[in-house]
């Protein structure tokens, strides 16, 4: 049976990427902080382990059962990162070395770490490649960065680390989120009636959670010799008055409120058309789907004090 430990496994992507790996027949192992929500899971073999990522030795002893890694465990956006840079740097660079060389003692081979397109930081002038320079802008992008650099030097040493730059997230996950820009316009606008758009004209690219998850199963068992996947969908670049757009065809009665651009640079484009040649997925999800599927997510939890509403699902 393969065997897999997911960091960070009980949030936001990794409760997703848990169910699909069950319902796949792999073993899991998760290692979080946080008690998994209540959401039901596939049938399959599941041990979960409370600890943290900065700890090695709450986890390291895992890695005698398993043969795969898959790395979300992290300070996860902008503003957390903003807010406590040497937790953000400990917990995304740092653990992440301690992990790489935790994998190098028990001899495994294959990881897939979550980093971000973020990197690219201003790129709307042409789409970025995976070879095209980062320019990150923020502590979340530079310590993203910093941990690439360091999984990429690893393979000297046997593993072999997949960076997956994964667009922004959005979509409806058992741990959710709405810090999110799709997520975060879509529930103002469902329990609000207001559309918050601030600024419009930056470009950003956009991946479902569940096609997140996916191609992240997907690179383990991949073969093709590329280390670096940007993961998204090309016709899935945005503007975000773009999306603020499509949230207002969903939810109607919502008005738009707009204000200026505030301190926020990063604006670029990504180039996503050789993903399913190196690790064989295809994304299915579009933004639009995905708002149809919160609004509906939204509505059936009874708003924001029921039972799914933001105090019980805010990640």
């Amino acid at each position: 049976m393969r065997t897999l430990l997911v960091t960070g496994g009980n949030g936001y992507v990794g409760t997703v990427l848990t169910a699909q790996a069950l319902a796949q027949g792999w073993r899991v192992f998760t290692l979080d902080t946080r008690p998994r929500d209540e959401s039901p899971l596939p049938p399959g073999d599941l041990t979960e382990v409370a600890g943290d990522i900065r700890t090695p030795e709450e986890w390291s002893g895992v890695l005698r059962h398993v043969d795969h890694v898959v790395h979300l465990a992290a300070v996860v956006g902008d503003p957390a990162c903003g807010a406590d840079p040497d937790t953000a740097w400990e917990t995304n660079y740092l653990a992440t070395v301690r992990l790489a060389e935790a994998c190098h003692r028990h001899d495994i081979r294959e990881l897939a770490f979550a980093s971000t397109c973020s990197n690219y930081g201003v790129a709307a002038d042409h789409m970025a490649h995976t070879w095209s320079p980062v320019a990150p802008q923020s502590v979340y992008a530079k310590s993203k960065v910093f941990a690439e650099h360091h999984l990429l030097s690893a393979r000297d040493r046997g593993l072999r680390a997949r960076i997956l730059r994964f667009s922004t997230l959005y979509g409806w996950s058992p741990r959710m989120r709405f810090d999110l820009v799709v997520n975060r316009m879509t529930a103002d606008a469902t329990w609000d009636g207001v559309i918050n758009l601030v600024g419009g004209e930056q470009w950003r690219p956009f991946l479902h959670v569940r096609d997140a998850a996916g191609v992240a199963l997907a690179s383990l068992t991949a073969t093709c010799p590329e280390l670096i996947h940007n993961c998204g969908v090309t016709s899935e670049n945005y503007r975000i008055a773009d999306v603020a757009r499509m949230v207002g065809e969903a939810v109607p009665q919502a008005r738009l409120l707009q204000t200026p651009g505030g301190s926020d640079r990063r604006d670029y484009r990504v180039d996503f058309d050789g993903l399913e040649k190196s690790l064989g997925f295809r994304p299915g999800w579009t933004v639009s789907a995905g708002i149809r599927e919160i609004v509906g997510q939204l509505r059936s939890s009874h708003g924001p004090t029921g039972v799914g509403g933001m105090a019980a699902v805010m990640n």
